[in-house]
């Protein structure tokens, strides 16, 4: 299969993976096929802002700022099956643990949600509900849109800029599958994206979400030698509520202004 009939192949991967859609059974994904995926990762967070959007808009008649802000932050948990979460509890159960390396990668394996990812866990999800009632219209719009393709696209540089911390599993494979075509669309989609929502003040955010997964991995692979598919998911939802935060302070100072949604 050559590297456009893979990139083609992964589409519905990304939606499958990302999403509670299941638009065929597949048992088992080709690795390869299953790296070209992430190039869609982007596309799928903003389809998943546009679903949220809509919510938002009909919470928004019901419910004060306060209880939408909840449901949006619930319903972006649920499309997600919890994976991303789970991602996050995993990766702050790791790092926290006494012992070394291996010690780390099994707790993270193990799945078990200990002390350090409770307070992860909440941490985040305080982080992501107070930027979304502190975001108003019209520049709220743009943000619910563009926040989850940003959170999902943080992946990118992750896997381009740090090794696999496992020689096999999620990591590898996305590392290995990034070029030539995965993190060149992936990228032009976000800034594409970024750029209709909120003109060049949008690519801002597209850099400060960047720093924000950079961070996460940089602190992971330090204790882990590499970065893990757990680490991905938790990257993903710091990635997303530090570009929900970015938004809510540059709109503060009129650094920003709704362009496509405005």
């Amino acid at each position: 299969m050559s590297a456009v009939s893979r990139f083609l192949a992964g589409l519905p991967i990304a939606l499958e993976f990302l999403t509670p859609l299941r638009l065929r059974l597949v048992q088992q994904y080709e690795d390869r096929v299953f790296a070209a995926s992430v190039a869609w990762y982007p596309a799928i967070g903003l389809l998943i802002g546009l679903g949220l959007l809509a919510l938002d808009r009909g919470l928004s008649e019901l419910l004060p700022p306060g209880p939408t802000a909840a449901l949006l932050i619930a319903a972006l948990a649920l499309v997600s099956g919890g994976l991303h979460l789970d991602g996050v509890a995993d990766t702050a159960d790791g790092l926290a643990v006494q012992g070394d390396r291996k010690r780390r990668l099994e707790v993270m394996r193990d799945g078990t949600t200990g002390p350090a990812g409770v307070m992860a866990l909440v941490l985040v999800l305080l982080v992501g509900w107070t930027a979304l009632v502190s975001l108003e219209d019209p520049v709220r719009s743009g943000a619910l849109v563009l926040g989850p393709a940003l959170g999902r696209w943080a992946v990118i540089p992750v896997a381009a800029l740090f090794p696999p911390a496992r020689p096999s599993g999620l990591g590898q494979t996305v590392h290995d599958g990034l070029w030539p075509l995965v993190a060149p669309f992936g990228t032009a989609t976000v800034a594409i994206a970024a750029v209709a929502l909120f003109g060049a003040a949008g690519l801002g955010v597209v850099l400060v979400a960047a720093a924000a997964g950079l961070l996460v991995a940089a602190a992971a692979a330090r204790l882990l030698r590499g970065v893990t598919g757990d680490v991905f998911g938790a990257t993903i939802e710091v990635a997303q509520a530090t570009a929900w935060l970015a938004v809510v302070a540059a709109d503060q100072r009129d650094w920003i202004e709704p362009a496509l949604l405005g």
